[in-house]
């Protein structure tokens, strides 16, 4: 895939054109007032709602105060100059509170370029004495349209959503078991559309429904998602389904080239704690529908109802690095499942995944009335599950493949189970259990060189090259530690991977186009073949390498060697400030003058042993001054100390290497913050670039070959000037690299 450059001029929060304003917003305001400095803010949510915006704008909520009501600002930004809402002050987030009076609290419709932060957002009616009576059409965030057109950019950053009591509507069922808060047959525009955080697109007039209005765009990270029902985050089309409306098929798709189909683009869901273990109505975490070109990535799913991340009616959907633990049934559920690829799906692939405790584990549901569907399932821990672990309900015309993943259940009677027409190829999958689980047969499955543990004596007698015996997992017996609000913990399932003396190392079959790394980021095949299962002998699980939030230390020059930092500031300053506040420290690079040689002004982290495989790479960055000097924010060397992939802010742009070739991929403002992510491939000698969520270069070439990293620096050099900070860094992936 080639590299693609968006020539852009990214201007995210706080900043935009020339006659771009900020607003600010307090409870000790005055709607009276200007609203265009801290010292005189506006009070009221109806101030802001009033007010259209223009491209560049930010409107910022003081911190620690609260509102209740809806907000609902009006206009909409422009490429390169979203409008943005955002704290500012110290203290807590700012609470906006619906309390189940409005639909949702934070609205937009028929809007784009906007970008929400920083918020602390509930809507939760009053309980009454009957359960489920207090339920209702609301949402914490909702997007909305219904114009006819393609509405762009939508990033969801850093902001708690929580309590938010949405009633439980389900498409089919028998509308007897009807009860408060819970409807069954509703059909598909009106069931679902409940939740944390929601995108839905709908029309003006349900008899003449016009054109589709296309969500594209959509990144929602960093966020918390808790009690929410029905789900956590949603994406959803109109179709036209209701009593008295045009069918449209905007929504539900018929076949795989269905002309009707009109998805939402380009979403991302990345780096989110979800859980519902404090609402009995809690569904999906997150229900990915109606998309086309979506990645669902490093997010905690934590105890929620149905299944932890489905997919429907979806085309080109990679879900991978998440973990997903404590599924259950919730409201008369079939599923509770932990991924789930399910009806009217195209080109799905779920890689690199850690279930763990769920009531089921891996559903595959290419069912109903649309006979088409491909997914590829690979690399994935799966353990603990209650019921089934991997679950296999296609129909004729669907294809799965189902390749390197681990299945270890003591609990679970049946292993593979379902009633499957599809086409479908399991091979190099390890089964472990602590009974003897039942396995599906029949002759659309194409069981090829699995593992299965010696108890397992109820194996597919297809299987002519299984391979059977003890996996000496690493601890089969780990109870955590498990994802939080910190991320997941993708290391724990490091304890089902193989020991020396297994039969399963190097006991794997070639898999064209596999993708060449196993779980932890080690290549495949590390010995003879392939292993089976989702580790290469002596994988370890990715995780967090390393986190620096910098807040713990004494404001003042930072020393060489503290906390591991290599720090090099000859003639120069790398200090400690209290920038954004002393709360919230940051590192300061100076560069007045020459000095430091070709390391020059620099804050780096090196790596005695080089970090292998899918590794990313985040920091906040920003210069705050108006001197023309290269910045290096940052650079990647491999182990002989040389350049690979390279991102430097320089004259007001940001600038990235494809290959040997310096390009300008958007503009930056002195004195704000840029949240600047790599994600940096070293099997495949590629990596994407991420600026405050937008994905803004993908699949680039290196610089020069990097087999592993051995350093990354913020810094400086030779005759360029100027100064940066650098703050919350967080380097997390595959493991060092092993001789």
């Amino acid at each position: 895939m080639a590299a693609v450059f968006l020539s852009i001029a990214l201007v995210p929060a706080g900043t935009a054109n020339a006659a771009s304003s900020t607003y600010y917003v307090s409870a000790t305001g005055n709607d009276t007032n200007a609203g265009t400095s801290s010292e005189a803010p506006w009070r009221t949510l109806g101030k802001v709602n009033s007010t259209s915006f223009q491209p560049g704008d930010t409107i910022r909520f003081h911190a620690g105060d609260s509102w209740v009501g809806q907000l609902w600002p009006k206009g909409s930004g422009a490429d390169g100059a979203p409008i943005v809402i955002d704290r500012y002050g110290d203290g807590a987030k700012p609470k906006l509170v619906g309390q189940g009076a409005v639909g949702e609290v934070v609205r937009l419709f028929n809007q784009e370029y906007w970008e929400i932060r920083n918020l602390d957002v509930s809507n939760a009616k009053p309980a009454t004495g009957t359960p489920g009576a207090n339920l209702g059409d609301f949402r914490g965030i909702g997007v909305h349209g219904d114009n006819g057109r393609t509405l762009r950019h939508f990033v969801v950053d850093s902001v708690d959503v929580h309590d938010v009591t949405g009633e439980v509507k389900w498409i089919g069922g028998d509308p007897a078991n009807n009860s408060p808060g819970v409807t069954w047959k509703t059909g598909w525009d009106r069931s679902k559309n409940t939740g944390g955080i929601v995108f839905t697109t709908t029309v003006p007039n349900i008899a003449a429904p016009g054109n589709p209005t296309v969500l594209t765009g959509i990144t929602v990270q960093n966020s918390t998602i808790k009690n929410t029902s029905f789900a956590g985050v949603t994406v959803k089309q109109y179709t036209g389904d209701a009593p008295g409306a045009v069918r449209t098929g905007w929504g539900t798709r018929r076949t795989a080239d269905d002309v009707l189909f009109k998805p939402h683009t380009n979403v991302t869901i990345r780096g989110n704690y979800i859980t519902q273990a404090n609402t009995a109505f809690g569904g999906n975490g997150v229900y990915l529908t109606n998309v086309r070109d979506g990645l669902v990535e490093r997010n905690v799913i934590d105890r929620v109802g149905v299944s932890g991340i489905e997919t429907y009616y979806a085309d080109r959907v990679t879900v991978q690095h998440n973990e997903v633990m404590g599924t259950h049934h919730a409201q008369g559920s079939a599923d509770a499942n932990g991924l789930d690829p399910d009806v009217g799906t195209t080109n799905q692939l779920f890689q690199y995944n850690y279930l763990h405790d769920n009531g089921d584990g891996i559903l595959l549901c290419g069912c109903g009335t649309p006979k088409f569907g491909s997914a590829v399932i690979r690399y994935n821990v799966v353990t603990g599950s209650k019921r089934w672990n991997l679950h296999m309900w296609q129909e004729a015309g669907t294809v799965a493949s189902i390749y390197n993943n681990t299945f270890y259940s003591t609990d679970a009677p049946n292993m593979v189970s379902g009633n499957n027409s599809g086409r479908a190829t399991l091979t190099n999958n390890l089964f472990v259990s602590g009974r003897s689980a039942s396995f599906l047969q029949q002759s659309s499955l194409t069981y090829s060189n699995n593992g299965y543990s010696s108890n397992l004596t109820t194996r597919p007698s297809s299987d002519s090259r299984r391979v059977v015996g003890d996996p000496k997992f690493v601890n089969p017996a780990v109870r955590g530690p498990y994802g939080d609000e910190n991320g997941p913990r993708l290391d724990t399932a490091a304890n089902f991977a193989l020991q020396n003396g297994s039969v399963f190392v190097d006991a794997g079959a070639t898999v064209t186009g596999s993708g060449g790394r196993d779980f932890a980021g080690t290549p495949v095949p590390s010995g003879s073949r392939p292993d089976i299962g989702a580790f290469e002998r002596g994988g370890a699980a990715p995780g967090i390498s390393f986190e620096e939030s910098f807040d713990g230390l004494a404001t003042g020059l930072l020393a060489n060697g503290t906390n591991g930092w290599r720090v090099i500031s000859t003639g120069n300053e790398v200090r400690v400030v209290d920038t954004p506040s002393a709360t919230d420290k940051s590192i300061r690079l100076n560069r007045t003058t020459d000095g430091g040689g070709t390391d020059g002004t620099n804050l780096a982290r090196i790596f005695d042993t080089p970090l292998q495989g899918t590794v990313t790479i985040e920091a906040q960055v920003m210069r705050n001054d108006t001197q023309a000097g290269w910045f290096g924010l940052p650079y990647v060397y491999n182990s002989s100390g040389i350049q690979a992939v390279s991102v430097a802010f320089a004259r007001g742009e940001i600038l990235a290497y494809e290959g040997g070739t310096s390009r300008v991929i958007g503009t930056y403002a002195s004195g704000q913050w840029y949240r600047i992510t790599l994600t940096v491939d070293t099997v495949n000698q590629r990596f994407d670039l991420d600026i405050d969520g937008r994905r803004v270069l993908t699949d680039a070439a290196f610089r020069t070959s990097m087999p592993g990293i051995g350093k990354i620096a913020w810094y400086a050099n030779a005759a360029e000037r100027g100064a940066v900070h650098v703050d919350d860094v967080r380097i997390s992936g595959g493991p060092a690299a092993t001789n």
